[in-house]
């Protein structure tokens, strides 16, 4: 298995509902299905119907500030938006399996285009969903 897939599923497994947020306005049960969406998007099983408000660069910018980047309108979990929450252990199996299938994808398959970054080659998939999910599990002290 991936070294860094199996850092990021061992982490996701110390969640637990009653995780507080240090900063953001989603709670842990929110965020885990926002980043199910991710993987959703990249794997193509979910489609945005909006286009960016942002450029790249204007969210290279607040990335790096440690910013919020405003999440598309049709994944905003805390607008009720994005994939819906059930019960918290199915919604992690849910992300541990989309995160699963993204990591393990065969080298010839071509994620679908980033939503503020466009066309990114495999390794810039892998970096941006490492950043992301890193400084989401950073914001439930994970």
């Amino acid at each position: 298995m991936n070294e860094k897939l199996l850092h990021f599923l061992t982490r996701i497994d110390s969640l637990t509902p009653n995780h507080k947020a240090k900063y953001g306005k989603m709670n842990v049960h929110q965020m885990v299905c926002h980043y199910s969406d991710f993987y959703r998007i990249a794997l193509e099983e979910l489609t945005l119907t909006e286009t960016p408000k942002l450029s790249k660069e204007e969210v290279l910018i607040l990335a790096k500030e440690r910013k919020t980047v405003p999440a598309p309108k049709d994944i905003n979990q805390v607008a009720g938006k994005g994939t819906k929450l059930t019960n918290f252990q199915n919604d992690i199996r849910l992300l541990k399996e989309k995160m699963t299938l993204f990591f393990n994808s065969p080298k010839k398959v071509e994620f679908h285009s980033h939503f503020y970054f466009g066309f990114l080659t495999r390794v810039q998939w892998n970096e941006t969903s490492i950043y992301h999910l890193h400084h989401h599990l950073r914001q439930f002290n994970t």
